[in-house]
C-alpha cells in the first residue's frame, strides 16, 4: 500500500530528518507546505533542495500576503503563481491567517470571500493545481478553556494564543461560510480543506459541504482524537468515512522546524515546551521516533479496531482513548494514497 502524507511542513534544513521519519513510518511521499515566504526566489531555492530527493516531496507554495493591501494585489499574486508553477510548485497553501489575522488598513479583518481575492482562486483552477486552505479551527477554540473544553490540555501557555474566546475574532461559522462561498464561486478549482474542514465535531455538516461542492476534499490531519474519542463518535466517523471514502485524504500536519525539532517531540503532539524533557536523548533521534509514533497513530486509527489508550496527541487534561475504525482495506488504500494521486501526480 502506497501511503502519501498530504499535509506536512518541512523546512529545507530538516529534509534528511523528514525522510528518516517517513521511512520509519512507511510514508512513500509527502506534501510539504511552505511557510509564509513560500513564493518566488525563496520557493525556487527550496524546490531545488526537495527535488534532490526524487519524488519523495510535493511542494505547495504560498503568496505574499504582506502585500494584501496594495492595489492590484490579487492580480500580482496570480502572476506569481504562474511563475511558481512553472518552477515546480504543485499546489497552493492558504493559512488560517486569512480570516483571523490579515486586516484592512482601517483595522477590519479581510473577509475570505472578498471578491478582490478572486484572481488567486481562479488562477489555481486555470493551472490545475489544488488549494489547501485552512479556515477557522475547532469550535473549542472559541469556548471557555475549562473542564468542558476538549482542548483544555492545549489552550494555555505556549498555545494560549489559539484561544479566540471573547477576543473579537470572527466566529467559526462566519469563517467557514465565507470559505464555502469561495469554493462555490470557483467550481473549476480543487480545494483541500485540512483537519476535516474544521468540521470534525459535526460530521453531518461536513457531509453537507461535500455534497454541495464536488471540488472539495478534506484531509484528516491532526483530528483523529476528535474523530475517535468515544465508541459512539468512532462509529459515526466510520459511517462518514465509508460514505465519503473518495473525498478524504491522509495527512498528519507533521512539522519539522527550528522551534520544535530541538525538543525531540513532534510538534503536533501539542505538549507544552519542556513538558516531556529529553533526559539526555539526542533530539534528532527522538524527533524521528516521536514523529513515527504520531504517524502510526493515524494509520492505526484507520486500519485497525485497536483502542489507543495513551495516544500521542495531547488534547484534554483528562485521560482519553482513541477508538480504531477498522476500515476495509480498499477504503484505507483510497484514503492513504490513491485519492491523492488524482491531483498530485
Amino acid at each position: 500500500m502506497v501511503i502519501i502524507d498530504t499535509h506536512t511542513h518541512v523546512i529545507p534544513k530538516y529534509v534528511d530528518l523528514a525522510v528518516q521519519a517517513m521511512d520509519r513510518a512507511g510514508i512513500a511521499r509527502s506534501v510539504t507546505l511552505e511557510w509564509h515566504d513560500g513564493f518566488g526566489d525563496t520557493l525556487k531555492r527550496h524546490l531545488e533542495i526537495f527535488n534532490a530527493y526524487g519524488d519523495r516531496f510535493i511542494v505547495f507554495g504560498n503568496v505574499d500576503w504582506r502585500r494584501i493591501n496594495e492595489k492590484g494585489f490579487a492580480d500580482a499574486a496570480a502572476r506569481q503563481i504562474v511563475e511558481d508553477v512553472a518552477a515546480g510548485m504543485r499546489g497552493l497553501k492558504i493559512y488560517k491567517a486569512l480570516g483571523l489575522d490579515y486586516r484592512h488598513e482601517n483595522g477590519e479583518f479581510w473577509h475570505i470571500d472578498d471578491p478582490a481575492l478572486d484572481a488567486i482562486w481562479a488562477q489555481a483552477g486555470e493551472l490545475g493545481i489544488p488549494i489547501l486552505i485552512h479556515t477557522a479551527d475547532p469550535k473549542c477554540f472559541w469556548q471557555p478553556v475549562n473542564s468542558l473544553n476538549f482542548w483544555n490540555g492545549v489552550l494555555y501557555g505556549e498555545y494560549a494564543w489559539w484561544s479566540y474566546y471573547r477576543k473579537g475574532f470572527p466566529s467559526p461559522e462566519e469563517l467557514l461560510s465565507e470559505r464555502n462561498e469561495v469554493i462555490a464561486r470557483h467550481p473549476n478549482t480543487t480545494f483541500i480543506c485540512p483537519h476535516m474542514g474544521s468540521k470534525d465535531e459535526c460530521l453531518d455538516s461536513a457531509a453537507e459541504d461535500l455534497d454541495a461542492f464536488p471540488n472539495l476534499y478534506y484531509d484528516i490531519s491532526a483530528r483523529i482524537p476528535e474523530l475517535g474519542f468515544s465508541q459512539h463518535r468512532a462509529a459515526h466517523s466510520r459511517e462518514f468515512i465509508l460514505a465519503y471514502q473518495d473525498r478524504l485524504l491522509f495527512g498528519t500536519d507533521c512539522i519539522y522546524d527550528d522551534t520544535n525539532v530541538p525538543t525531540g517531540l513532534q510538534a503536533q503532539c501539542l505538549y507544552q515546551p519542556g513538558e516531556i524533557p529529553l533526559a539526555g536523548a539526542d533530539p534528532l533521534v527522538r524527533y524521528v521516533e516521536t514523529t513515527a509514533s504520531f504517524v502510526h497513530s493515524h494509520i492505526e486509527f484507520l486500519t485497525t479496531e485497536n483502542i489507543q489508550e495513551n495516544p500521542p496527541f495531547k488534547r484534554s487534561r483528562e485521560a482519553y482513548s482513541i477508538y480504531g475504525l477498522n476500515l476495509p482495506l480498499k477504503v484505507c488504500e483510497k484514503i492513504l494514497g490513491t485519492n491523492a494521486t488524482r491531483f498530485l501526480t
